[in-house]
């Protein structure tokens, strides 16, 4: 998310008579916020009594000059024993912001983070692509960022990163650009710092790849979890799937 900073000017000198300084006050980040939907317009157009909001962000989307409002919400309605979440987009029009895009596939809900709680870290539009954040895991961790474009028509999957590792075993990270059709992989062991335990190896050198994929797959926002598409690193071995 943007976060706007006012920073004090600098006193380079003293002098003996009075200045005067006048200055523009920079809009806060939370008066940004403020510009889009209301939290009972969401809950109103997307059909349910409320909403929580976990974050939101403001930005050019499709790359038309005009921003796009952005959030992962919560609504009242229990899906798999946790409450459903949603990410929602909003464009203005004819001042009034109406919704746009809705989708509860790309979004985790809060029961599956394993024992670090709630798994959503983070959504925000940044060069107009719209990023959404997970970490979770226990003694094995993980990360992932999904990064989405507008293509025209649809909001649809651009890049995908991940991470998943444990202290004193397997690191591996995957980046997959959709977009240029390019693959790359990396996979390592690591030693133990010392009082961690005995591993029986010690820090390998990181087995690297990188690989052409296929650029006519197409996953939108609101099917992300509907289509399985399994990679094999042809020189290693390494697999993954989205």
């Amino acid at each position: 998310m943007r976060l706007l900073m006012i920073m004090p000017p600098l006193l380079l000198g003293l002098t003996s008579f009075p200045i005067s300084v006048t200055s523009q006050r920079l809009i806060t980040h939370q008066e940004l916020m403020n510009e889009g939907p209301t939290a009972e317009s969401i809950a109103e157009q997307i059909g349910v009594a409320s909403i929580d909001v976990l974050e939101n962000d403001l930005g050019d989307l499709n790359g038309d000059g005009f921003e796009e409002f952005i959030a992962a919400i919560e609504t009242p309605n229990v899906v798999e024993n946790a409450r459903e979440r949603l990410v929602v987009i909003f464009q203005k029009q004819h001042e009034k912001w109406s919704l746009w895009k809705s989708s509860s596939a790309c979004i985790l809900n809060g029961e599956e983070g394993g024992v670090y709680g709630d798994p959503f870290e983070g959504i925000g539009i940044q060069d107009q692509m719209l990023h959404i954040s997970h970490y979770g895991g226990s003694n094995w961790r993980w990360w992932v960022e999904d990064s989405y474009r507008f293509d025209g028509q649809d909001v649809i999957l651009s890049k995908h990163s991940s991470y998943s590792g444990s202290l004193c075993d397997e690191k591996i990270e995957w980046t997959i650009d959709l977009t240029n059709g390019v693959a790359q992989c990396s996979y390592s062991l690591e030693e133990c710092p010392e009082g961690f335990g005995n591993n029986g190896h010690l820090d390998s050198i990181p087995k690297t790849e990188e690989f052409e994929i296929s650029k006519t797959w197409k996953i939108t926002l609101e099917q992300r979890t509907d289509t399985i598409l399994e990679f094999v690193s042809p020189k290693h071995g390494l697999e993954t799937s989205l």
